[in-house]
């Protein structure tokens, strides 16, 4: 029976159905047009960001002054009084634009905040993403982009009802190093693609175990806010990338779960994931997520070589990361074919993402480049890798929205 009081269980089963996915597909998440229209091509959008922890602290926030078309308008946080004042002295917003959990809902009658980042924990997206949706605010939300398919499905009918768009932080697909990669290959300078070695892992285990242990993030170890282990977390990159490289969608999975330390990690938490993905042109993508080292690899091989992306050097002398951003200055990366260097702008992505989507507002275009569908095929393929995992590695099929 329906719940009135939840925001995903009161929404109809006919939007949950295959069909009105496949609708909302073809017709694009719609936005609102009247407010598009009036808010204007040179005014900037306010953002409202909707959690306040490590990454909107270290990431999202220090790149919206970079932004052209965004400033940071509010903030939605459980600390009102202490972390939600020292963000406003921080970033020039009045006290009144800070929202509590409780009394988000409020912020329909803010004409300061036309759009909101949800940078939750992975287990409150849906919840809150549907909320700021029905308040009438365009919504982006940090990957993954929820704990299960039926959330998706209820955040991408939630926005289509309220006429707003439904983005994914896939910051990667305006990244020139991985924009160059996506057009060498459809150019097919290495030729027939034939696989690729995708994996973002890093070391949450030695983390967990060294001395600043008490300032890292624990609710990675709980299956019901996490929504699984290394694959949830970071598994969605390698997932993306073989698909936006191949310009295709897997359609079968194999999925290998392990633990090296099973003391750290509690049941529903995979300390790594191993899976593959098969295409149906016979393209096999290798990936992984874990917990257990720090690496990351980008390589895409064909008959004619290969097609690589690495983490060049910080301004520290720290490497970069092939996937991931910094703290307001650019992650760098670098580009190769067949070993040998391409050269490319190194970007802020968040303010480069933000601005695409604020951008994307104004214009009163019906669709976004990373919609909410995009992040509901990601995790109906992570579900399917971990169901695989559960059989045994066995060979899972994966249907297409």
């Amino acid at each position: 029976m329906s719940d009135p009081t939840n925001p995903i269980s009161s929404l109809s089963r006919r939007q949950f159905t295959r069909g009105g996915i496949a609708t909302a597909l073809a017709a694009g998440v719609a936005p609102s047009f009247h407010q598009a229209m009036a808010q204007g091509g040179g005014k900037k959008l306010g953002l409202a960001i909707v959690g306040l922890g490590g990454y909107a602290t270290g990431n999202i926030a220090p790149e919206v002054a970079s932004c052209e078309h965004v400033t940071l308008a509010g903030v939605v946080t459980g600390n009102p009084d202490t972390k939600g004042k020292e963000w406003a002295a921080q970033y020039g917003f009045p006290a009144d634009a800070i929202y509590t959990y409780d009394t988000v809902d409020k912020i329909a009658a803010d004409d300061r905040i036309d759009m909101v980042h949800i940078a939750l924990p992975n287990s409150m997206h849906a919840e809150f993403a549907i909320k700021c949706a029905r308040a009438g605010k365009h919504v982006m939300v940090e990957k993954p982009m929820a704990i299960s398919s039926e959330e998706c499905e209820a955040m991408i009918a939630a926005a289509k009802e309220a006429g707003v768009l439904l983005g994914m932080n896939y910051r990667l697909h305006w990244e020139p190093h991985h924009v160059k990669a996506i057009e060498l290959v459809a150019k097919g300078v290495i030729g027939d693609i034939a696989c690729g070695n995708y994996e973002f892992s890093w070391g949450y285990a030695g983390a967990l175990m060294g001395p600043n242990k008490d300032k890292i993030k624990k609710w990675l170890l709980d299956p019901k806010m996490a929504g699984g282990g290394a694959l949830f977390d970071t598994g969605v990159y390698p997932i993306q990338a073989a698909c936006y490289l191949t310009g295709k969608e897997p359609v079968s999975v194999r999925g290998f779960a392990s633990k090296v330390h099973p003391e750290l990690f509690p049941d529903g938490v995979e300390e790594t994931m191993s899976f593959e993905m098969l295409f149906d042109d016979g393209f096999q993508a290798l990936c992984r997520a874990s917990y257990s080292q720090s690496y990351h690899q980008c390589t895409t091989l064909g008959n004619k070589g290969a097609i690589e992306i690495r983490g060049g050097l910080r301004e520290d002398g720290r490497p970069g990361n092939v996937f991931t951003q910094s703290n307001g200055t650019p992650n760098p990366k670098l580009l190769f074919h067949n070993r040998r260097e391409i050269k490319a702008r190194q970007t802020l992505q968040q303010a480069t993402l933000l601005d695409a989507f604020a951008t994307t507002i104004k214009k009163g275009d019906k669709t976004f480049k990373t919609p909410g569908e995009m992040g509901l095929r990601d995790i109906r393929i992570a579900e399917k890798v971990y169901e695989s995992a559960a059989k045994g590695g066995m060979s899972v099929e994966v249907q297409a929205l």
